[in-house]
């Protein structure tokens, strides 16, 4: 994270937003270390004297949570985890690890989406991505976020396109870290799986890396720790049938975005517990109800004007396109295929 970046996104407390409703701009109290214009590790301070919250920065990262006792027994591995072993040693560690360890699970998910999104001979993320943006009534510009990042490849699209800052925010520290680092080095270092704990080793280089507009955060996307109307568009690709909130995460897209402006939802409605309760899928269930249980005919009905009051999201489909291929390799011999929905989401005038 850059000190303009912070300036000028204007992070508030997620735990005063949640319990208060209330608008507390955080401010950076401490750079404990800093690589040129970049802040390392330092913290965010809530200023509000009933809160006083430090928010940590961890390898460059913001982490904007309102509770983050939580978040951090989940993840603590993968925060300490160690980036600096040679792939000789990472191996060896790997196999005494063994199969499904917390090692095994980091190297296989991250090597996934760090291939799609970034191997020269993969063109799975920018099929969506760029489908996405044709699908714009206008070219971004502005301040844009970047809702379920993964290893960062749309932020720094977006970045690119606008010509301005651009925010990539997931919950996944680990897929952040990669992003992170990608745009510190221009490199994409991680393991990709050939075959059980046979994993190849790619340290690619990325030329022409917007990195001086591109910021990664932290944080909850059912539960953004922005301001209201602060974003000039948004988009959440492959995201909302991994949240435990689709409505909230709709309710929130709606929440940061500027009046009229615009929004690209992708998904290939892929619903699993493991992610989204049942209960919350848009869809994806009930085939005996008058829509078959159909996740698209759902979607558009709660994204539809005339939806009941409790429902709105302040965002209405202008647009929409389907069928877009999205490949995932997850080894040598195996890729999983989608196909991606995606729609063209407008912001109310008011």
């Amino acid at each position: 994270m850059r000190h303009e970046h912070c300036e000028r996104i204007q992070p508030i407390c997620p735990l005063c937003w949640i319990n208060r409703q209330s608008v507390s701009v955080l401010r950076l109290s401490q750079v404990a270390r800093q690589d040129g214009e970049d802040i390392v590790e330092g913290a965010l301070l809530c200023p509000e004297r009933m809160c006083q919250r430090e928010h940590p920065i961890i390898d460059g990262i913001p982490v904007l949570l309102a509770n983050p006792a939580s978040w951090i027994e989940n993840q603590l591995p993968y925060v300490l985890r160690r980036r600096d072993l040679t792939g000789f040693t990472e191996s060896l560690i790997g196999d005494i690890a063994g199969a499904g360890s917390a090692l095994d699970r980091e190297r296989g998910n991250n090597g996934i989406y760090a291939h799609a999104h970034w191997a020269p001979d993969s063109p799975a993320y920018l099929n969506v991505f760029n489908a996405a943006r044709d699908l714009l009534a206008v070219p971004p510009q502005g301040l844009w976020l970047d809702i379920g990042c993964s290893v960062g490849r749309g932020t720094f699209e977006l970045a690119a396109a606008a010509g301005d800052l651009a925010v990539g925010v997931d919950l996944n520290f680990s897929m952040l870290r990669l992003a992170e680092e990608i745009r510190r080095t221009g490199r994409a270092r991680y393991a990709r799986r050939r075959v059980g704990l046979a994993f190849d080793f790619i340290d690619d280089p990325i030329p022409e890396l917007p990195a001086g507009n591109v910021s990664f955060w932290c944080t909850d996307v059912s539960s953004l720790p922005f301001a209201a109307a602060n974003f000039q568009g948004a988009i959440a690709l492959n995201m909302i049938d991994c949240v435990p909130s689709p409505l909230g995460l709709l309710c929130e897209i709606g929440r940061v975005l500027k009046p009229n402006s615009e929004a690209i939802l992708a998904t290939p409605f892929d619903w699993a517990t493991g992610a989204t309760e049942v209960a919350s899928w848009l869809g994806g269930h009930s085939q005996r109800s008058p829509h078959e249980g159909s996740s698209l005919t759902e979607l558009r009905r709660v994204l539809s004007p005339d939806c009941a009051a409790g429902l709105d999201t302040g965002l209405t489909i202008e647009a929409e396109a389907d069928g877009v291929k999205w490949r995932l390799r997850t080894f040598e011999r195996a890729v999983t295929e989608y196909d991606v929905y995606l729609a063209r989401l407008r912001r109310k005038a008011n």
